[in-house]
């Protein structure tokens, strides 16, 4: 087919960029065959176009339903070289490149209020074929989406340099981009109407790499990290410097940023492992992360400190202190960032928003186990104060705090706090108690006192041991989920002790 009249389709929603696009092909001799509000645009910036109702001699129907699904479109997409004679027979012309995007239902089903016919009316039929047949065809046929792709395609096809190897990577793309658009359209119609608010019966979920990572959670394991298509194809935040980043640095500073920004104040988190081993708020991020660094000064080493506001030069100089892995906030001073360059391996990252979703995702078996995320809401209008003895205002302070932190620790898990900071951490222990007595022992690691903080746990207490502990150790009051069925005996042993008792009515487990 080479030698031939060269046609490029074009049929766009989002019509960025797309009549210099245009024109650079019609400059390089390529037919433009457009309809619709597209041949509209194009045709009011003085592109010369043809009309797909001229080249099908159909005209539009259903009110613009119908515009591109005729044979002689499609047989000019599909066709392959040795349909030549065949095409010429029929009198039609082959298309070598097509340009599509689609209607916006991704937007538009986002809004609350949008009704069922809106979202209909914005399921795109023939751009969705367009897109596939062309993908199809990659063996001929170029297939764009992306305005982001534009550029450097029109370099390639004016060099004649454009290959199959670029075609395949172009299809690729459009498979993963009608595969994501199919996927929003049946999760907008499993949950439609659906009251009990269950995750949708079928899932697809298509990703794009946006960066290979130093290694996974050994050397010996590779990894990457993907964003989901259509969201983002950079990464999220700005590395100022340090080495490149691994799988498990990902993990960790999305938890302490994360812990960090749920509280208003000004905090620091000191992460390990997924798991806080340092917790602080004050009126700066200097106070914040000192506090945060005192609870277990020793774990802390090699950790990850997330904030929830600007970095100033002051916590820089204190951060070097000692050696980290990771500093992540959502901005730093020039003079802060000036005197992390002392530690030139320590990785400084700038993240003012993460990925969107509310929805987490875990392998199992070559299965997928999928989950709402957990707000951790305080929901304090749920609590219920089971003792005789309320706790006071400033414990009750310590108890919102303890509340908060403890949601974000691996199960089972015990925080010891005061109203700033955490006094002592127990994570991820085989049964409460342990975590209990863990979160005293650090505590005292750290030289920090235990007597009047509060603690926090994860899930309801299958015994009183835990609380006869608490009262051994001073603590003056205890929140937990309730909901045991010795519930009665955790409240009587509160009552003995004369501790102040809140049940949350709500388990944090996190594993």
């Amino acid at each position: 087919m080479g030698g031939k009249l060269k046609r490029a389709l074009i049929s766009v929603y989002d019509k960025t960029g797309i009549e210099t696009f245009a024109q650079k092909l019609s400059e390089l001799g390529y037919e433009i065959v457009s309809s619709g509000g597209t041949a509209r645009h194009l045709i009011s910036c003085n592109i010369e176009v043809a009309k797909i109702s001229d080249v099908t001699k159909s005209p539009e129907m259903l009110g613009g339903r119908v515009k591109t699904l005729h044979p002689h479109i499609f047989g000019a997409i599909l066709a392959r070289t040795q349909d030549e004679k065949e095409l010429q027979d029929l009198g039609i012309s082959p298309i070598s490149i097509v340009i599509c995007n689609l209607y916006p239902f991704e937007s538009v089903t986002s809004k609350p209020e949008v009704t069922l016919e809106e979202a209909i009316e914005n399921i795109d039929i023939g751009g969705v074929t367009l897109l596939r047949a062309a993908a199809k065809n990659f063996d001929r046929v170029a297939v764009l989406f992306d305005k982001d792709d534009y550029d450097w395609v029109l370099k390639k096809i004016a060099g004649n340099q454009l290959t199959q190897d670029d075609r395949a990577q172009l299809a690729h793309k459009a498979f993963m981009y009608t595969c994501r658009y199919d996927s929003l359209i049946a999760n907008f119609l499993a949950t439609r109407g659906n009251e009990e608010q269950k995750l949708p019966s079928n899932l697809c979920v298509p990703l794009l790499k946006i960066a290979d990572l130093r290694y996974g959670e050994n050397p010996h394991q590779i990894s990457a990290l993907y964003a989901e298509l259509g969201k983002t194809k950079e990464l999220p935040f700005v590395q100022h410097q340090g080495k490149k980043l691994s799988f498990i640095n990902i993990i960790d500073l999305e938890s302490s940023y994360t812990i960090a920004n749920s509280f208003d104040e000004p905090a620091s988190v000191i992460v390990k492992h997924t798991n806080p081993c340092g917790v602080g708020i004050g009126s700066n991020t200097k106070e914040a992360y000192a506090r945060a660094l005192s609870t277990d000064p020793m774990s802390a080493f090699g950790g990850i400190i997330g904030f929830n506001g600007e970095v100033s030069a002051d916590t820089a100089s204190l951060i070097l202190d000692s050696f980290k892995e990771v500093v992540i906030a959502p901005s730093f001073t020039p003079d802060a960032l000036e005197r992390f360059k002392k530690k030139k391996h320590l990785r400084i990252i700038e993240l003012s928003s993460g990925f969107e979703g509310d929805v987490e995702y875990r392998s199992f078996f070559g299965g997928w186990l999928a989950q709402r995320r957990d707000d951790h809401a305080s929901r304090e209008d749920e609590w219920e104060f089971v003792s005789e003895r309320k706790a006071a205002e400033d414990e009750m302070q310590a108890l919102r705090f303890a509340w908060k932190v403890v949601g974000f620790v691996k199960s089972n898990a015990i925080v010891l706090t005061n109203d700033s900071q955490t006094i002592g951490i127990g994570a991820g222990q085989m049964s409460r108690i342990d975590a209990a007595e863990l979160s005293v022992k650090k505590a005292k690691q750290a030289g920090l006192e235990v007597k009047g903080t509060v603690l926090a746990s994860d899930a309801f207490f299958p015994f009183r041991d835990s609380i006869d502990f608490a009262a051994k150790h001073e603590i003056s009051a205890v929140i937990e989920p309730g909901g045991s069925k010795r519930d009665k005996d955790i409240i009587e042993a509160a009552n003995e002790h004369n501790i102040a008792l809140i049940f949350s009515h709500r388990r944090h487990f996190r594993h």
